[in-house]
């Protein structure tokens, strides 16, 4: 063989090795390529997902917060409606007590003052019951004394009822009676008149 096709066999040899290599040098090229990309898309994957997940649970935190304020305004209108109503209970029976303090302390009063004037009339016999029937049918009660419903009911005139600073009179003539209670039944007693009158 000649040396000239031994050089031209050896350079064709090596042009089918470069070109075998460099043709695996694209191959590797073009697949390092590809998993770049693959890896790429991988990772903007993995990133929506991880954003989607981020925004899911920002959501339901959202929904959480907003159910538990909810709860709270709800409980604090309750407490303040409950607050408001044991404050009406209380104002109420404190006013119901201090009405009966007051009609407690009228009916003391009168027991203190003109209970003992009925031990008087005994001393006089029977003009007592003459001088009361008297003052009865001249409807001249003094201030203090406290008669009956049915005696009440007689009156020579047609009681007017008035109110004066939340409080009630009957008025008959020229005297003032207050409604009170005596061991549950209704009571007048004479008063002076209310201020203005």
């Amino acid at each position: 063989m000649d040396r000239s096709s031994s050089f031209s066999q050896r350079e064709s040899m090596q042009g089918t090795r470069a070109s075998g290599i460099s043709e695996r040098s694209g191959q590797m090229g073009q697949t390092a390529r590809s998993q770049d990309r693959q890896a790429a898309r991988t990772d903007r994957t993995q990133a929506r997902s991880d954003l989607r997940g981020e925004r899911q649970q920002t959501a339901a935190d959202r929904t959480g917060n907003r159910q538990e304020e909810r709860t709270e305004r709800t409980g604090t209108r309750q407490e303040n409606r409950t607050e408001r109503t044991e404050g009406r209970q209380d104002v109420r029976s404190q006013r119901q007590q201090e009405v009966t303090e007051r009609q407690k302390g009228r009916q003391d009063y009168y027991d203190d003052h003109y209970h003992h004037h009925d031990d008087d009339w005994d001393d006089w016999g029977g003009w007592g019951y003459v001088a009361a029937g008297a003052a009865v049918v001249a409807g001249a009660y003094a201030v203090g004394t406290i008669i009956n419903a049915a005696t009440y009911s007689t009156l020579s005139c047609t009681p007017t009822t008035v109110v004066v600073n939340g409080i009630t009179y009957s008025q008959c003539g020229t005297t003032w009676y207050q409604p009170t209670y005596s061991g549950g039944d209704v009571t007048y007693i004479v008063v002076n008149p209310p201020p203005g009158y």
